[in-house]
């Protein structure tokens, strides 16, 4: 049975079916939706991730990216459907890909940076990435972008400054002046060293390595969805890496320490000026302000990261200072 809503949506659901089924001449049974723009489908005997793309060429460059991955003995990402290599996959003027689906677990769990092991198991592959992908780089350069952290971090500053008349509704004096000090004694750092976070070789940075871009399969671990790869020093990944695990560290250097692959990146100032910047805080509060707020409310997670965390958070800046100091 084809699994589609009723209505406008059922039908243009149900058109797109059929015309999976004539370009690629296999039988799609069933579609429904993961979340905006991304749908499962089956066949009679496969399963597959339809997604929709900002354009062609971006289609493209995640094509030739996993290609180059899977043909450079990295095997822990998915492959997309050989159509692609015949026809484009556009309907109703969008560009869609048709890319493999990943089977779970057999034990249901999904991957988390909840404990020790997840988190290992990650930072191993996304360094065994930026391995894999630094030998191909060059190939990317008409492609991708170089990734400039710092202007992207200063671009989401300037954002929270200009919400201070809406913010002092939600955000006391204190947590304000706090996730700002935070802010700009971070990028006045890494701007007086700004060449550290542009060094070369570059590798092909994954670009959001949050815990749903890893999949626990049947066989290990795998990394999918390339929408932000950029051209970039690993160190980017791997401090965004550090941003998504500290939670889960209560803040602590010393426990950041025992990850071998970043050890290297603690030694060094530049790297830890990086991690003082409250990158999570001013994201969220940025989106809360533009999209959320009407609801009148602070979800438990916005809760959770601004006040609950937040001596944790300040012992963690004071003892990144005072290492940067020692060092």
């Amino acid at each position: 049975m084809k699994t589609v809503k009723n209505g406008k949506e059922g039908d243009e659901r149900e058109r797109l079916l059929l015309y999976l089924s004539d370009v690629t001449e296999e039988n799609f049974i069933s579609i429904r939706s993961i979340k905006d723009g991304v749908w499962l489908c089956k066949t009679d005997t496969s399963k597959w991730i339809l997604k929709e793309f900002s354009s062609s060429s971006q289609l493209k460059m995640q094509i030739k990216l996993t290609e180059l991955l899977l043909s450079n003995h990295f095997p822990q990402t998915y492959h997309f459907h050989s159509i692609h290599s015949r026809k484009e996959i556009s309907f109703n003027h969008r560009i869609y890909g048709l890319i493999e689906y990943i089977e779970s677990n057999l034990d249901g769990k999904r991957f988390s940076y909840s404990t020790h092991e997840n988190r290992k198991q990650a930072l191993q592959l996304l360094k065994k990435f930026h391995h894999v992908s630094e030998t191909f780089a060059k190939d990317f350069e008409k492609d991708l972008n170089v990734f400039d952290q710092i202007k992207k971090w200063q671009k989401r500053l300037q954002e929270f400054k200009a919400n201070e008349k809406y913010l002092e509704r939600w955000l006391p004096k204190k947590y304000y002046l706090s996730y700002l000090f935070w802010s700009e004694w971070s990028l006045d750092y890494m701007i007086k060293n700004k060449e550290y976070f542009l060094k070369k070789p570059y590798c092909i940075i994954h670009g959001d390595v949050a815990h749903h871009n890893f999949i626990l399969g049947n066989d290990g671990l795998y990394l999918i969805d390339f929408d932000l790869a950029k051209m970039a020093p690993d160190i980017i990944d791997d401090l965004q890496f550090c941003n998504r695990i500290l939670p889960h560290l209560d803040w602590s250097l010393k426990k950041l320490s025992m990850y071998k692959p970043l050890e290297k990146h603690l030694k060094e100032k530049s790297f830890l000026s990086a991690l003082i910047y409250p990158t999570d805080l001013l994201r969220e509060w940025n989106y809360f302000l533009k999209y959320e707020e009407g609801r009148g409310r602070l979800s438990s997670f916005m809760t959770e990261i601004t006040f609950r965390e937040f001596d944790k958070r300040e012992k963690f800046v004071k003892d990144v200072i005072n290492e940067i100091k020692r060092l």
